[in-house]
């Protein structure tokens, strides 16, 4: 991954990266991104690089794709939120609470608990919490989270 700081090019490609996942609940790939922008596909994999070396976005291990825009998640994860316009996979509990903040409107998560396997369903309603009573436990201290985001 490149040490340069995102250009203009690039806050218009996480712009795009995080319209399209608000809009399908789904990455867009590459070419749709270059296009988009009116770049190519290799310009766009710099981008997703200077990207993901400002904690924005991360790229697939293989770079060809965008795997996390938190609080979207572009493969499938434990943490399914619907919300009345999209359905879509976030990174974690906490991630799938930003979803429907992100949208503007209601959201339900459905998932397990980490250790009794239990089925937990939660979300906004009206603006507020609602559901299943728990504990989002996060492993990661945040300051360290982008050492390993995928675990994370």
């Amino acid at each position: 991954m490149t040490a340069d700081r995102p250009t203009d090019v690039d806050w218009a490609v996480r712009t795009l990266i995080y319209r399209i996942f608000a809009e399908t609940g789904s990455a867009p790939a590459l070419d749709e991104l270059a296009s988009e922008t009116s770049s190519s596909v290799p310009a766009v994999r710099r981008s997703l690089e200077r990207l993901y070396a400002a904690h924005e976005i991360a790229p697939l291990p293989d770079g060809e794709g965008v795997w996390m825009a938190n609080p979207f998640s572009a493969i499938p994860t434990d943490y399914v939120v619907e919300t009345p316009r999209i359905t879509c996979f976030a990174n974690c509990a906490w991630d799938a609470l930003g979803v429907p903040a992100i949208v503007e409107t209601d959201g339900w998560i459905r998932t397990r608990c980490a250790r009794s396997g239990e089925i937990l369903e939660f979300g906004i309603e009206g603006g507020a919490l609602r559901g299943d009573d728990g504990v989002i436990h996060l492993l990661t201290p945040l300051r360290d989270a982008w050492t390993d985001i995928g675990f994370t």
